[in-house]
């Protein structure tokens, strides 16, 4: 709804203040008063706008995007591909899963300074298991159930 106790104020003393420039320059009451009308709609119609107009600096939820479910299923086909075949596993996966792991690692505390994952360690942080996934090349890509208890251990501090 137009808030019409702000609004018929500020258009009559518009309107007022561009009649009396205007016949301060010599211009007819009639045309002051015609060149008065369009800045007073224009100015009703910005002064009536709703106050919900403003941006929201909120961050939208996010929902998985297209790139999201590519990206998943080309995981799982790599995934897929590794289980069969060591070498894959050995040169696409397990170099990726080593990145991540002493990326994570070193986030913990007392372990920012670790060189890599063969520091003692780190295997003491990941357990034998996953240790041996993340550093042995003749080491099997677990089962998928085992492999996310791995790397849920990523996650714990």
């Amino acid at each position: 709804m137009i808030r019409l106790r702000g609004i018929i104020p500020a258009i009559g003393a518009e309107a007022l203040l561009t009649v009396l420039l205007a016949r301060l320059v010599g211009t007819p009451v009639g045309w002051a008063v015609l060149i008065a009308l369009p800045m007073a709609l224009v100015l009703l119609l910005l002064l009536s706008t709703p106050a919900g107009v403003e941006p929201s600096w909120s961050a939208p939820p996010t929902e998985p995007s297209a790139a999201a479910h590519l990206e998943a299923s080309t995981l799982a086909s790599r995934l897929d591909d590794a289980a069969a075949d060591q070498g894959r596993f050995r040169n696409r996966v397990q170099p990726r899963l080593a990145t991540l792991a002493l990326a994570r690692l070193r986030g913990r505390p007392g372990l920012a300074d670790l060189p890599d994952l063969r520091d003692r360690r780190a295997e003491t942080a990941l357990g034998p298991d996953f240790h041996r996934v993340l550093t042995d090349p003749a080491a099997p890509l677990p089962e998928p159930d085992t492999l996310l208890a791995m790397l849920n251990r990523l996650e714990e501090p």
